[in-house]
């Protein structure tokens, strides 16, 4: 029940800045919206992103958490009178942790902290097609790698040092990810800027990875409250963030203009 609520939260808040940025984009002159890649002789998209993560059947069942983090891409379009770009797309999100603190007799300060994290690293193809709408729709395939990582730190808190001794894994295994998503880019700036959102839906093959105990009342060390667990690793992704255009062999006007007499301002 808290995944739903965290995830139709995500969604209202999308769908509100959605409508607040119509009346903007509306006004936009027309021929200042032509003004995007196609500037340029070769162009790249850098994107960012804040993400959850919602594992999926068994996996949910057994980390019954919703993981967060941050993510990015590059993507580049294949030809450009063809609305089809090919990227990679990278990202991190933490799930459960545990720690403990110890204060020794010379009231020096240390913490041991076991996390669990997923580092999700896919190819995604994105295809765009043409709509007469301020919203740019769009739909992806991806295929990669999950990597399930739990790791160990012991950290030195004396005086808000915050220094880190030492760090060892404890366990981390890699799962074949393949799935698709889908999403809407809105313009922000000349075409050069955009929001974009996205819903991904990840199949992943058995890995291994720890979870919690279901009795963790009583333990030694933060790893002791977790087991090993082996299942499919499907995970669920919305996510929102932006995307920037990035230029490079900047042409003239006229030879743009001359290049592209025919072009519809609606695609990019």
């Amino acid at each position: 029940m808290r995944k739903k609520n965290i995830f139709l939260l995500f969604v209202l808040f999308v769908l509100n800045f959605s409508h607040a940025q119509v009346a903007e984009v509306e006004d936009e002159n027309e021929e200042e919206e032509i003004e995007e890649e196609y500037n340029f002789e070769k162009s790249l998209f850098l994107g960012a992103n804040f993400q959850l993560g919602l594992p999926q059947g068994k996996f949910g069942e057994n980390i019954n958490y919703t993981g967060w983090g941050f993510g990015g891409n590059v993507m580049w379009r294949f030809k450009k009178d063809v609305p089809i770009y090919g990227g990679i797309d990278f990202s991190f999100q933490n799930y459960d942790f545990q720690a403990i603190s110890e204060v020794t007799f010379d009231l020096e300060e240390y913490e041991t902290k076991t996390k669990n994290s997923i580092v999700l690293s896919h190819v995604q193809i994105r295809f765009y097609p043409e709509v007469d709408f301020f919203l740019h729709p769009y739909v992806e395939g991806m295929i990669g790698v999950k990597s399930l990582l739990t790791r160990t730190i012991l950290t030195d808190k004396t005086d808000g040092a915050n220094d880190q001794i030492s760090s060892q894994f404890e366990n981390s295994d890699f799962a074949l990810s393949l799935g698709g998503a889908i999403g809407f880019e809105i313009p922000l700036s000349k075409n050069h800027l955009f929001l974009d959102v996205r819903c991904a839906y990840l199949k992943g093959v058995s890995g291994e990875y720890y979870v919690r105990k279901e009795d963790d009342s009583v333990y030694i060390q933060p790893i002791d409250v977790f087991e090993i667990k082996n299942s499919a690793t499907d995970l669920l992704v919305p996510q929102i963030g932006v995307k920037f255009l990035i230029g490079f062999g900047n042409q003239n006007n006229d030879e743009y203009y001359d290049e592209n007499d025919n072009y519809d301002d609606e695609e990019y």
